[in-house]
């Protein structure tokens, strides 16, 4: 009994000593976390006492993106503001079309063919196009360089591509559904003229870019007057008059030329802010682009689109719809 009480009392006594370790610790880790509790709970009612008396504003923050959108919104023109706004109540949609490896790909007949869809959809559908070069309009320019001149209704000279546009979605268009480097650099300059920037330095960021937007966002918003007069399904003749006098629902945008020129950065930059401004699900881009066959026997290469995809991105434009052609 001696040997037994003496073999187990070393036992017995540190384990004695190891319930009073755990049991000094669990009251430290009770103790501390009530402080910890209190103090976020006095944290919490100072920051909403803060918010609620001085700033009125919720506590749950703000998403990145709709904070961001929101200071674009507030740094932009009361114009062009105005005009993000009506487009955005409207729920009117914009579709871009570019080009990529070379000019001539097709970008007008692929313009042209989305409105069809559009159109055959029972929507309203008005186009503009974009023309990188300083000429003004079209009407100056050789045949021989640029082809023929196509004029519209109102008296414009603009590009043969707004010919295909009205012979494709049956709509009569105007002067203003033409951009060209030059008209929108006039416009510009007219109105520094005139002082209505305030004696600030005019750029091509924000002045030449905004004025970019404000451009398509008005032709986005003009309605368009019909040629055809033919009956539509659930649609009769005096619906397509009233229509007439309605805003257009959907915008097909062509950028003209090839992306990656110099002369339209100007146009990729202010189409980037407008993506920004209305937000993804309200613009889209379509790239139209060149898959050359190569080699004996052929063969498609598809580094170049590859190469324009990396550019686009660097840019700030995803296109969602990539237009692979090939010859």
């Amino acid at each position: 009994m001696i040997m037994m009480t003496t073999i187990f009392y070393p036992g017995c006594l540190r384990q004695r000593r190891r319930n009073r370790v755990t049991t000094k610790l669990s009251f430290f880790a009770f103790c501390s976390s009530i402080i910890l509790f209190a103090v976020s709970v006095k944290s919490f009612q100072t920051i909403r006492k803060h918010n609620v008396h001085k700033t009125a504003t919720p506590i749950i923050p703000t998403p990145p993106a709709i904070a961001s959108r929101s200071r674009a919104l507030r740094s932009l023109p009361p114009a062009l503001e105005t005009l993000v706004n009506d487009t955005l109540n409207s729920d009117r949609k914009i579709v871009v079309v570019t080009g990529g490896v070379l000019s001539g790909i097709g970008k007008g007949v692929t313009a042209s063919s989305i409105g069809v869809l559009f159109r055959a959809m029972n929507y309203r559908v008005t186009a503009l196009k974009i023309d990188p070069y300083l000429n003004v309009d079209a009407g100056t320019m050789s045949p021989f360089e640029h082809g023929e001149v196509f004029v519209l209704d109102d008296g414009g000279e603009t590009d043969l591509d707004l010919g295909n546009y009205e012979r494709f979605l049956s709509v009569s268009l105007t002067k203003d559904s033409n951009l060209s480097t030059g008209k929108i650099y006039q416009s510009v300059i007219e109105r520094e003229r005139i002082g209505e920037y305030l004696g600030k330095t005019v750029q091509v960021v924000p002045h030449i870019s905004d004025a970019i937007q404000e451009w398509v966002l008005k032709v986005a918003e003009t309605p368009v007057s019909r040629f055809s007069k033919q009956k539509v399904e659930n649609k009769d003749v005096d619906h397509q008059e009233e229509d007439e006098e309605l805003p257009p629902e959907v915008c097909i945008v062509e950028l003209g030329g090839t992306l990656g020129d110099i002369e339209s950065m100007p146009f990729v930059e202010a189409l980037r802010q407008l993506q920004e401004n209305l937000g993804y699900k309200n613009i889209c881009f379509v790239h139209v682009s060149l898959v050359p066959e190569l080699g004996s026997p052929p063969e498609q290469k598809n580094q170049t689109d590859a190469a324009f995809s990396e550019a686009n991105d660097a840019n700030g434009i995803a296109s969602r719809f990539p237009l692979l052609s090939w010859k």
